[in-house]
């Protein structure tokens, strides 16, 4: 006995969504990663505000995050003394790399003019502080 059909047959009706799945969720997992590793080098800290300056996407650069008393590099909390050598290693010999600070708003210049001193002697050549934009005029 043959069974009658009341819907034709499409062409997609045998159409596999597993593999399709499996991609989203690899991109999702990517994103909360990557994500995840962004906040982690932009921690919470409020910038001084400037008026001028420009917008900058540099490519090789080392985040550092300056809070009152503690050096921050990439997660890791950085003694003073050894601030030098490890810009100079985290840089890996590559003069061209930036730096860029992150100073907290209410630091005296004299704690980030020692960051930054310790940049140059370790061999950086563009040192840059990070603000963020005034509103108004």
């Amino acid at each position: 006995m043959r069974r009658r059909t009341f819907h034709p047959a499409h062409p997609f009706s045998k159409t596999n969504v597993t593999p399709l799945i499996d991609v989203i969720m690899v991109m999702i997992v990517f994103y909360l990663i990557v994500g995840k590793l962004a906040a982690d080098q932009r921690s919470n800290i409020r910038l001084p505000e400037s008026r001028t300056g420009l917008e900058d996407k540099a490519q090789e650069r080392l985040v550092v995050n300056i809070l009152p008393g503690v050096v921050v590099i990439e997660g890791a909390t950085i003694p003073a003394a050894a601030l030098e050598q490890e810009v100079r290693a985290r840089l890996g010999g590559k003069p061209d790399s930036v730096v860029e600070l992150r100073g907290a708003r209410e630091l005296a210049y004299g704690e980030v003019a020692a960051v930054i001193r310790a940049c140059k002697n370790a061999g950086v050549e563009s040192v840059r502080l990070a603000t963020e934009r005034a509103e108004g005029r």
